[in-house]
């Protein structure tokens, strides 16, 4: 069975790529379309032996599995092309999650999942968020938990948690590198002695450190802020001057990405 991948930007590319070469898929059993030649061309170059569909509307014919890689606003349009093709026999999936499993169910016949990745994917690394739709059979979850599992650890969520738990795994990577580079740019001002390539490698390697240290003792994060924060000690003056002004901080953002969905979800007809 050809499982097919609609749209070819960053996120589409980067699924594809990562599922290959980590042997979830061979190459000969992916069928991609994008509008773009270009982009079409990107991924059949790097990757041997994947095939290229004429259109939305041949894919769809050809593949049972179609992964909707493409944005809210052009998801109508390639629901329309791919209209015709879409049987019960098909397992719709998407990737955004502005796009609701009703929305989908709606318009298709087909059995409709959600799978949200994560730029991280690309290492094997990272959480994807799996949302099933009732049509959904025991075979189509076993599927993507193995699509998934090859290139991150999958995390099967209600719909209705997907915003909030996206802001941690898909969203996460760019808050995180944006305190990280933050923390690294201040130190840098306090001591210019140290090299930019110095201060991004120690902050790298204390992330990549302290994740790997709960891993292995099962710490969570309290854990490890009290175990390095002792009462009187250096570490704990600088998570006194960070209490105040994480007050609120987070709940900001998480409010800020909830917002803008909700709108652009408003906008959205399908």
């Amino acid at each position: 069975m050809a499982i097919g991948f609609i749209g070819m930007g960053n996120m589409g590319r980067l699924l594809v790529t990562a599922l290959v070469r980590a042997g979830a898929l061979q190459p000969d059993e992916v069928l991609i379309y994008s509008r773009s030649p270009e982009k079409r061309r990107r991924v059949t170059a790097a990757l041997p032996g994947v095939q290229e569909a004429y259109g939305g509307g041949d894919l769809a014919r050809r593949a049972g599995v179609v992964f909707l890689c493409v944005k809210p606003p052009e998801t109508a349009g390639v629901l329309e092309e791919i209209g015709p093709y879409i049987t019960a026999d098909h397992l719709l999936v998407t990737i955004n999650n502005t796009v609701t499993l009703a929305m989908l169910e709606a318009r298709t016949p087909a059995r409709a999942a959600k799978v949200i990745p994560s730029v991280v994917h690309a290492v094997r690394r990272g959480v994807s968020l799996l949302v099933f739709g009732g049509r959904c059979t025991h075979r189509d979850r076993a599927l993507l938990m193995r699509l998934m599992g090859a290139v991150s650890r999958p995390f099967v969520v209600p719909e209705e948690a997907v915003r909030t738990a996206s802001d941690l795994t898909a969203c996460g990577p760019a808050f995180l590198s944006l305190v990280l580079h933050a923390m690294a740019e201040a130190a840098r001002g306090k001591a210019p002695a140290l090299s930019r390539e110095a201060v991004m490698a120690m902050v790298r390697e204390t992330a990549r450190a302290t994740c790997e240290l709960m891993e292995q003792t099962g710490y969570d994060f309290a854990d490890v802020a009290a175990r390095v924060a002792t009462p009187g000690g250096v570490a704990a003056a600088g998570v006194d001057a960070l209490h105040p002004r994480l007050d609120g901080f987070w709940e900001a953002v998480l409010a800020a990405t909830a917002a803008h969905e909700a709108a652009k979800r408003a906008q959205l007809v399908l």
